[in-house]
């Protein structure tokens, strides 16, 4: 796991990829999964499914979406490479 520098990033990166593991394993459909591999994280295309991430965590001073998002995604393509 390529965890981002700094401590804060990092916990969040931590946050995403267990969110994207759970995500994989119990939600997403193979074409979702493809997607996600082919984009090199969540699509553009995307906008409702980054509001959902965005508004689940935006009230925390410290939440890194960036950071979240890329462990999320990771965790995805993760997957989808083993499967």
């Amino acid at each position: 796991m390529d965890l981002q520098a700094t401590s804060g990033k990092s916990e969040w990166y931590r946050a995403g990829y267990e969110s994207g593991r759970r995500f994989a394993l119990a939600e997403a459909d193979y074409d979702e999964l493809a997607a996600i591999y082919r984009s090199n994280g969540i699509p553009d295309n995307w906008d409702i499914f980054r509001a959902e991430i965005l508004n689940d965590h935006a009230a925390m001073p410290s939440y890194d979406f960036k950071a979240y998002i890329a462990g999320f995604g990771r965790a995805c393509m993760d997957f989808f490479k083993a499967i």
